[in-house]
């Protein structure tokens, strides 16, 4: 399968937004998701890390996947987290993807009882031939505690033509040109890393921070592919200390708190998460106010008259 044209740039890894009772808000939903398609994104990635799909059943997975795609209605690609600790429950919610239009099926590493490299490819092999669908790996060991190797996912690729390659969250630039030698298209996970990893041949980047600020995002990646490398370093330094803040909470807390703060209405977590500390969000609000200043946040006045 060839990679597709429209698999490339920045693709915000969506919060789902949740009201006080812990129940989805799917007005607010439809008010961020036309934000992010405003902004330019070049695609939407539901049900990630920063998704809260840890969080979700089975059936709210389904439900998102439906609604994120219905709501884009075919302006932009959505991609889907599609990955849980069994290999039959993430074959069931690939199929599900494939059922309600989703374009691509994103698939986290089983975590908790760390598959040997056999079992990995696998449960790679197993997924793709249950789908048509583009098929991408999701690698975070640090949450997972589950690492993927070149090895590993180049032996996926060699099997199953719909394999095209993965979202890498483990921050190794270094493995970037080895993935691509093995064939394999790369979305890099880590925001402050984004410049470098497309100096080393990531196609883009999946996104948590480009909920706040996606035109930072997307003016940064324009940047890097006009050629304009100064404006791209800017832009790279102007949104770090935003995935910096991160240290400051609870994943995935604080990019819903400074969507809050900016007058993007991302709601709460689900519990155990919980609300930010007071500490922490002054700390935050100083971090948003440079984004405020490069015009990069919505304006207050607009977002009073939305109602946000």
């Amino acid at each position: 399968m060839p990679v597709p044209a429209a698999m490339r740039g920045i693709v915000p890894a969506i919060v789902t937004p949740f009201r006080e009772d812990e129940a989805v808000d799917y007005g607010a939903w439809q008010t961020l998701i036309e934000h992010l398609i405003a902004s330019g994104v070049h695609g939407l990635f539901v049900a990630g890390g920063q998704g809260e799909f840890f969080a979700l059943t089975e059936e709210e997975r389904t439900v998102a996947m439906r609604f994120v795609v219905q709501t884009t209605a075919r302006r932009i690609p959505v991609y889907a987290n599609v990955g849980a600790v069994t290999t039959r429950e993430t074959v069931r919610l690939a199929q599900r993807a494939e059922a309600e239009g989703v374009d691509y099926a994103v698939v986290i590493t089983p975590y908790y009882v760390k598959p040997s490299a056999a079992e990995l490819v696998e449960h790679y092999l197993e997924v793709c031939r249950s789908v048509r669908l583009a098929v991408l790996a999701y690698n975070i060991p640090e949450r997972t505690g589950v690492e993927l190797t070149p090895e590993i996912l180049s032996e996926v690729a060699r099997r199953q033509p719909n394999f095209l390659g993965l979202k890498d969250s483990s921050g190794k630039l270094e493995l970037i040109p080895e993935w691509r030698r093995a064939g394999l298209v790369v979305f890099i996970g880590r925001d402050h890393l984004i410049l470098p990893a497309l100096q080393r041949g990531a196609i883009g980047a999946v996104t948590a921070c480009a909920n706040v600020a996606p035109r930072a995002f997307v003016d940064l990646y324009n940047a890097f592919e006009a050629g304009r490398l100064a404006e791209a370093e800017r832009l790279q330094a102007l949104v770090e200390p935003l995935r910096r803040a991160f240290a400051l909470g609870t994943f995935p807390a604080i990019v819903k708190e400074a969507m809050n703060l900016a007058g993007l209405p991302a709601g709460r977590c689900r519990r155990p998460v919980g609300p930010v500390s007071a500490e922490a969000r002054a700390r935050l609000s100083e971090v948003l106010e440079k984004l405020r200043e490069e015009h990069y946040l919505p304006e207050p006045a607009a977002s009073a008259a939305r109602g946000d």
